[in-house]
């Protein structure tokens, strides 16, 4: 079944015809951000693997990717990267798949890969995030904030959230 999910992510997001220019590998901002950044991790070796058959879900190259869309805006074949691994993390989560990926604590939302959140904490002074950073999605962070905000405004009523 997850096989059938790939290729039709690869129909959908138009990954089957990639002409293999690799526009979308040389302008990948990703070469500059991670150490252990390789071509296999590239969009173009992403959607070479997928186009041969091999298992893109347990790939740790979907995780890399920082869905800046360069890739896509660049692909003279129309090729959108970004959804396709937003379409294939989110399987490789559906599989069990999540040991590379920081999720909600609040809601279990995915919300970013580690190596995101690795190069995050490493660019931050003493490598630390301040608490409640990372550890929410957007929309729980953004509701937790005006929970708080709604209980320190004197003469409010308080609504049940």
């Amino acid at each position: 079944m997850k096989e059938d999910s790939v290729d039709d992510l690869m129909k959908e997001t138009r990954a089957l015809l990639c002409v293999e220019c690799g526009k979308c590998a040389s302008a990948c901002p990703m070469t500059e951000i991670f150490e252990d950044f390789s071509y296999e991790a590239s969009p173009r070796g992403i959607v070479e693997k997928a186009l041969f058959g091999f298992d893109v879900l347990t790939d740790v190259g979907i995780w890399f990717c920082l869905t800046c869309e360069v890739c896509t805006q660049l692909c003279p074949a129309g090729v959108r990267f970004r959804d396709f691994v937003q379409g294939v993390r989110a399987l490789a989560i559906e599989e069990g798949v999540t040991e590379h990926g920081l999720f909600c604590e609040r809601c279990g939302q995915f919300i970013v890969p580690m190596h995101t959140v690795n190069y995050i904490r490493g660019k931050l002074n003493g490598g630390e995030v301040p608490d409640g950073y990372l550890c929410m999605c957007p929309r729980c962070r953004q509701y937790d904030f005006t929970a708080k905000m709604r209980a320190l405004s004197p003469g409010r009523s308080r609504v049940k959230l």
